[in-house]
């Protein structure tokens, strides 16, 4: 009697097993596009094509660039694009008095200029406004119990100035961290002991 051969009866399993291994691989990959930011995204498309989108974040950070430039406004607005958005740093210093929360009137209608710049993109983008300060505690004669409610506060003010300028409400969120995410130390090399401090002080309008 002639053996029945299996070779052939389980031949079907090695298809499975790669389709099942192919799933695998698209479904890890689809978890990982999932967790890569807009502005990555962005930067992969760019570097890719060699072709900077339009509307892009890099294409916003070039227009407010120029804004601050033609304005002088180094000191008091920076731009940095990272991996998770466009960050605007206000420097609290200038844009508050000690300990205040409250804008000051004279910076208001320069703030307020900047952050226009933002409004045709309110309809694609997110708006984080993070508040921060340095390590310095709150004195005895101050409104606030602690940084983090100063820090909470100020990124409130700007979120004010955001709605303001006509973006909706429910596309910002603020957020205060006080002190906790400090700046990192390469960004600081070659300042005075106040300087940095006055660094720290800063609300950052983060778009995503």
């Amino acid at each position: 009697m002639q053996r029945r051969s299996h070779t052939s009866d389980e031949g079907w399993l090695l298809s499975y097993a790669d389709l099942i291994t192919n799933l695998l691989i698209f479904f890890v990959m689809m978890l990982a596009a999932a967790d890569v930011s807009k502005s990555k995204m962005q930067q992969i498309a760019e570097g890719i094509s060699g072709i900077e989108q339009p509307a892009s974040l890099s294409s916003i950070q070039e227009e407010i660039d120029a804004q601050i430039a033609e304005a002088g406004l180094e000191e008091m607005i920076q731009t940095d694009l990272t991996d998770i958005g466009l960050k605007l740093s206000l420097n609290s210093g200038l844009m508050f008095d000690s300990g205040q929360a409250l804008i000051r009137s004279e910076q208001a209608p320069t703030l307020d200029s900047m952050l226009q710049t933002l409004v045709p993109y309110a309809d694609r983008y997110g708006f984080a406004v993070e508040g921060h300060t340095d390590s310095n505690p709150i004195g005895s004669g101050s409104a606030y119990r602690s940084n983090w409610e100063l820090s909470a506060d100020r990124a409130n003010a700007v979120r004010a100035r955001l709605e303001t300028v006509g973006i909706e409400q429910g596309r910002i969120r603020v957020e205060g961290y006080a002190d906790t995410v400090p700046l990192p130390e390469e960004s600081l090399e070659g300042l005075s002991v106040s300087e940095r401090l006055a660094r720290h002080r800063r609300v950052v309008v983060r778009i995503y």
